[in-house]
């Protein structure tokens, strides 16, 4: 299993090129993350020091908001995602955390299904050496299910710095 496991790692950077993806840089935000081609970026303040970027291609929504200089804990983040997204809390599930990669001080990894909307939310939230962090996708359950590889690939990519 480790083997396909490591396969797959190598193969998905592939896939995500070979569908136009590319890597987006904030040296404003201290992030970079893998984009869907056709982006075009707005920005926004979102109040008490927060601040965010966003694009939307097709079904798709990228966000990024970002709190330089302050490290929130898990549970003032999640609490500010679940009122950003406005998707309630109980519809999320964690899926992942973890200590020290990519620049990431802490990070927990979630999604969230919209039955009644057909969406799904997948992010992530946590710090790093700048601040605080709240990334995320949202995007058709159905896109979604179709391009597993192109999200994970998304999410392998995430890295503060």
């Amino acid at each position: 299993m480790k083997g396909v496991s490591a396969l797959l790692a190598a193969l998905l950077p592939v896939i995500a090129y070979a569908q136009g993806w590319s890597v987006f840089k904030s040296d404003r935000f201290g992030f970079s993350m893998l984009v869907a081609p056709g982006t075009s970026w707005e920005a926004r303040d979102l109040g008490d020091g927060w601040g965010s970027i966003r694009t939307q291609t097709g079904v798709m929504q990228f966000v990024a908001i970002v709190k330089l200089g302050h490290f929130g804990t898990a549970e003032e983040l999640e609490t500010a995602a679940v009122q950003w997204t406005q998707v309630p809390g109980p519809l999320w599930r964690k899926t992942d955390e973890g200590k020290k990669r990519n620049g990431w001080k802490w990070w927990r990894t979630y999604e969230a299904r919209n039955d009644s909307l057909g969406l799904v939310l997948y992010a992530v939230l946590g710090t790093g050496r700048r601040g605080s962090y709240v990334l995320f996708v949202q995007t058709a359950q159905a896109d979604f299910q179709a391009n597993q590889a192109l999200y994970a690939q998304w999410y392998e990519s995430l890295t503060l710095y």
